[in-house]
């Protein structure tokens, strides 16, 4: 008699014994699907954080919570105005001494001054003096005591000290001053068309699934994939536009095309600092000075190292509630408002970026998309349309959208951590 294929069990049944594809499978929801970790800022941008509500699976991320500014355009190229700050912080390009009647100055700051400005001239042992500049010319600046003598005995300078532009006082029944005003600096962007594609076949869509539906799986899992797209191109996008096709290609400008191309931002090189508190704080106040007084701080693993290093008494982590998605966020409080940490992955993965930390005021950044005639190309989910007779299902997750950065000089870039 042949031996029957099944196996006998003496005593009693136990999940060692038992057959393991019996038992009904313990897996936790698929979390780490988000992946929010992969895209910090993109998830701040559009959600500041995402709230997913029961911890379940039954259903897909929503922007809930407070929205950041968005404005939706007409227009696959927005356009915008910035204007600078009018400087009044100078060096003279030639030594001063104690009995000079000009100042030399750059032919490129030379506008900023008229007669009738009172500047206050400073040097290195801290002295000081007030004088009226009486005429102006090409990169020279003739000036006298504050009551309009002849200047004899004031203090000397060098060419690294620093003058400032004071007030104008008028004399009585005077004309008015000549006008100094900043002139507005022309500033655009593109928005991109950026998907991410899902599908599956019926069978896959019919068969069970031990974390849930496997359509809904699939369709955060392209979720992940595109907010790493938004991510790579809010961060390293470059504006440009492709017309040698038949369709133009738009590419969304991202922060550090900005902060590279315009002149605004405090950008400071570590790689000849030392990462010492003094440093760090110095940079941190040279940012957050304007703007508003909450700011985060896109940081890699270098810098998020030397802070902690460094032992901020001030450095606070939030609690966390269940049912909630985020970013382990830090903040740093200081005498100008308070920065939040946020870790950004993208700075260790990509080379060129390894030690930098972005300082941004999220007030001054707008999220646009194109919205016209009825039609909004905000970020959604769009069915693919199938052959006649296909077997399977698809969809993308598409949006034509992008960033604008409104005042640069709000935010900074400190590189090269060592």
């Amino acid at each position: 008699m042949s031996t029957p294929d099944i196996g006998i069990i003496s005593g009693t049944p136990n999940t060692g014994l038992e057959n393991s594809n019996k038992l009904v499978r313990a897996v936790d929801p698929i979390l780490h699907y988000f992946k929010t970790d992969m895209s910090p800022f993109a998830s701040m941008i559009l959600t500041k954080g995402l709230s997913i509500g029961e911890r379940d699976n039954s259903r897909l991320p929503k922007i809930t919570g407070k929205q950041l500014l968005k404005k939706g355009y007409s227009n696959p190229k927005i356009e915008y105005f910035e204007d600078q700050v009018l400087n009044d912080t100078f060096s003279t390009t030639a030594p001063v001494t104690a009995a000079a009647t000009t100042l030399t100055v750059s032919t490129t700051d030379d506008d900023y001054f008229k007669a009738g400005d009172m500047l206050l001239l400073t040097n290195a042992n801290n002295q000081t003096e007030r004088v009226r500049i009486s005429t102006v010319a090409t990169s020279t600046l003739t000036i006298t005591n504050e009551d309009g003598t002849t200047r004899t005995a004031g203090i000397t300078m060098t060419t690294s000290d620093k003058f400032y532009i004071l007030e104008a006082p008028r004399a009585e029944d005077s004309t008015a001053w000549a006008i100094r005003t900043t002139k507005s600096a022309n500033m655009y962007n593109y928005l991109e068309s950026v998907s991410e594609t899902w599908g599956l076949t019926d069978i896959k869509r019919a068969t069970s699934h031990s974390t849930g539906d496997p359509k809904l799986e699939e369709k955060m899992k392209a979720y992940a994939r595109f907010k790493e797209k938004l991510e790579k191109m809010i961060l390293f996008g470059n504006r440009a536009i492709i017309n040698s096709t038949t369709n133009p290609v738009y590419q969304n400008g991202g922060l550090f095309y900005h902060i590279e191309q315009y002149s605004d931002v405090e950008i400071r090189d570590f790689s000849g600092l030392s990462a010492t508190r003094a440093e760090i704080n110095s940079f941190i106040s040279a940012v957050c000075k304007n703007g508003t007084p909450d700011k985060i701080m896109l940081c890699d693993s270098k810098w998020l190292d030397a802070i902690n290093s460094l032992g901020y008494q001030f450095v606070q982590a939030p609690s966390f509630r269940l049912g909630e998605i985020g970013m382990n966020i830090q903040k740093i409080s200081g005498p100008f408002g308070s920065v939040q940490l946020v870790y950004e992955p993208m700075f260790d993965r990509f080379k060129p970026y390894n030690g930098s930390a972005v300082i941004i005021d999220m007030n001054d950044i707008e999220w646009c998309h194109l919205a016209a005639k009825g039609v909004n190309l905000d970020i959604a989910e769009y069915p693919i349309i199938q052959a006649d007779g296909a077997t399977s299902e698809k969809g993308e997750w598409k949006g034509m959208v992008g960033v604008k950065l409104n005042t640069l000089k709000h935010m900074g870039w400190a590189k090269n951590l060592p």
